[in-house]
């Protein structure tokens, strides 16, 4: 017989205590009581009034004996007082359940982790009523399902509704996890036990050391090819030109053949057969041309046990072009400006004529005016000075830009300087104006957001078309700067890749700056990552789908590939491997808290019934003559003497 929750010192001091409080309180002498007497001459005086001094005696002692038995009982269960050995009071068990990926392995109609929820059935029966079970789903993260609890029914719960993940098995985690799980549980502990294949994705050399560790591995099919990923990026060289490339696997020993069958939109591209080694990885490339939305699909052919990773797909965004219609009367000096890049739909129009044959996204006016400002975005090139969105200040002669703000986006790689321009108008800026160029004399390329009235809008106070300026690098660079600055979502780079689940690294081009990227999920929130060393690391432990962002830059991850593991761990040679001796049937400590509660609630009831009662009487309100009646004997007693 032991206590499992007080130490007998603390358990005597409660005791203790509160006994000697209730005894006391029952030798308390009555309270006061106000009486109504006829007379004060019959009253002797005071000092010769004779001391009547009583010993104090317990009035109902068989009241304050069912206390002070009720109150050991509630003592007794809180304590929790068991029946029988300490060493047969149970202990804390971790079951480590694996659901890595490779847990949805199927073998006819059961999968891996239908054998290991058996196993772990069988494991838990072995092992005696009174022990607590904390059962643990264990992958990328080490996930508690339950609390020690010795509840089998619950635990049953829980095991039968767990379901295979994607991510990779962390076993370095689980075991930390498992040791410090028991330490803080307060109770003695039992056995971490590993139910599942065993298969990590690196060879795993600082697993810590745990000395009541158990493995049950679970046999997998060691043959197994899959997708390890696939990547599309559209070309810049060519217009609507993709490349994809799909990552192959072969997770055996033997040498494996696969055929590769790709499609996109519902057009399927030529098979493509792989043969690989064990152990080695292959990528297969294909080039298409399309300006539609669609997805494309790559699917391992024949298929094996594990169907996860044998399909992948992708989803590719309609390409957007940029409509520009510009105003000129002379088309030949624009039409290689604008035609180097294949994401501008360029239509020229003369200046008399001030329409356009169609909806545009942008304006080029070419030293010319409109009396109705465009709502569109719009580039307006050496303008009439009476016919300028902006006030010109001066015109100057012989020019030249001084300086190039390329600390913004609308500057950025513009750093010549001295070219000579013939003619320059100087402008007047207001609040919310971006200087792009400025010679000695003030701005002369002013940049404009878009407002109400109008859409965004630059200035160019000179000719880049002509003189020194057509043949200087800094004319294209300013032009693609303006329409990057108008419409960047036409000019960023477009990348859409498939990834495994769990930890995901993904490399930043050079001088891409990491703070100006932004990761969000399918329904907008925030996704935290580490950028370092121009790499970008995030983690995700569900299939999802995520935006990255960046300065002329988007991408899109489908986290949707299982992390197959590639490496069998080994754990140390002097582990306990397979079921434990059938135990249910041993003798264990009887727990007795549940009845000890139950009596000394009784007693306490019963307590009441019988005494409380009498404690409180009912006042009865009483008249003149009545008053006098319980005073007249004294008095005649009185009288006598």
């Amino acid at each position: 017989m032991f206590f499992l929750n007080l130490t007998a010192a603390e358990f005597l001091t409660l005791l203790g205590g509160l006994s000697g409080l209730i005894a006391a309180l029952y030798l308390l002498d009555r309270s006061k009581r106000k009486r109504i007497v006829s007379t004060l001459r019959f009253w002797a005086p005071a000092a010769s009034a004779r001391a009547n001094q009583r010993r104090k005696r317990i009035r109902d002692p068989w009241s304050l004996i069912l206390q002070l038995a009720s109150l050991l009982l509630l003592l007794l269960a809180i304590a929790q007082l068991q029946w029988g050995a300490r060493e047969r009071r149970g202990r804390n068990y971790v079951v480590l359940l694996d659901t890595s990926a490779w847990s949805a392995e199927r073998n006819g109609d059961i999968t891996l982790l239908d054998r290991e929820k058996e196993i772990a059935e069988r494991y838990l029966a072995a092992l005696a009523p009174a022990d607590r079970i904390m059962l643990v789903r264990t992958d990328a993260l080490a996930a508690p399902i339950t609390p020690f609890t010795a509840e089998r029914s619950q635990i049953m719960s829980a095991l039968h509704g767990m379901a295979a993940g994607y991510s990779a098995l962390n076993i370095e985690q689980a075991l930390t996890f498992a040791q410090q799980a028991q330490g803080w549980s307060g109770g003695e502990p039992g056995e971490v036990v590993y139910i599942g294949p065993g298969m990590t994705p690196e060879s795993v050399v600082a697993a810590p050391l745990v000395p009541n560790l158990r493995v049950i591995a679970v046999e997998r099919v060691r043959q197994h090819a899959g997708i390890r990923g696939m990547s599309v990026e559209r070309k810049e060289a060519g217009e609507n030109a993709w490349q994809a490339a799909v990552t192959v696997k072969n997770y055996g020993t033997e040498r494996a053949t696969v055929r590769v069958e790709t499609r996109f939109a519902g057009t399927g591209f030529a098979p493509r057969v792989v043969s690989l080694e064990g152990g080695a990885d292959r990528t297969v490339e294909y080039n298409f041309v399309t300006d539609t939305a669609g997805q494309l699909a790559a699917e391992l052919k024949p298929g094996d046990n594990l169907m996860g990773d044998d399909r992948v797909v992708l989803h590719l965004p309609r390409i957007r072009f940029l409509r520009v219609a510009v105003f000129t009367d002379r088309p030949e000096l624009f039409r290689p400006l604008f035609s180097a890049n294949g994401r501008l739909q360029v239509h020229f129009f003369a200046t008399s004529g001030q329409k356009t044959d169609g909806p545009a996204d942008v304006m080029v006016l070419d030293r010319t005016a409109r009396a109705v400002p465009p709502n569109v975005a719009s580039i307006w090139i050496d303008p009439p000075r009476d016919g300028s969105p902006l006030p010109v200040k001066a015109l100057v002669r012989e020019a030249a830009i001084r300086n190039w703000h390329s600390e913004i986006p609308l500057g950025e790689g513009l750093h010549a300087k001295d070219t000579r321009i013939p003619d320059a108008e100087v402008f007047q800026t207001f609040d919310g104006d971006m200087v792009v160029g400025a010679a000695a004399e003030g701005p002369v390329v002013v940049a404009r957001g878009a407002s109400q009235s109008r859409g965004d809008m630059a200035v160019i106070g000179f000719d880049p078309l002509s003189g020194e300026a057509r043949l200087d690098l800094t004319t294209p660079l300013l032009f693609a700067n303006l329409l990057r600055w108008i419409s960047p979502a036409v000019f960023r780079s477009v990348e859409l890749a498939a990834e495994r689940v769990g930890a995901v690294s993904m490399p930043l081009d050079p001088g891409e700056p990491p703070d100006r990227i932004r990761i969000f999920d399918e329904r907008g929130m925030s996704v935290p990552f580490v950028a370092a060393k121009q790499t970008l690391q995030l983690f995700a432990s569900a299939p999802e789908v995520l935006r990255v962002t960046s300065e002329g830059r988007e991408r899109t991850l489908s986290v949707a590939l299982p992390d197959v593991a590639a490496f069998e761990w080994k754990p140390p040679s002097n582990t306990a491997t397979g079921l434990p001796v059938h135990s249910r049937f041993a003798p264990a400590a009887l727990d007795l808290w549940r009845w000890l509660a139950l009596v000394g609630g009784l007693g306490l009831f019963l307590e009441w019934t019988l005494f409380g009662r009498q404690r409180f009487p009912k006042r009865q309100i009483v008249g003149p003559e009545s008053a006098r009646r319980p005073i007249a004997e004294p008095e005649r007693e009185l009288a006598a003497k």
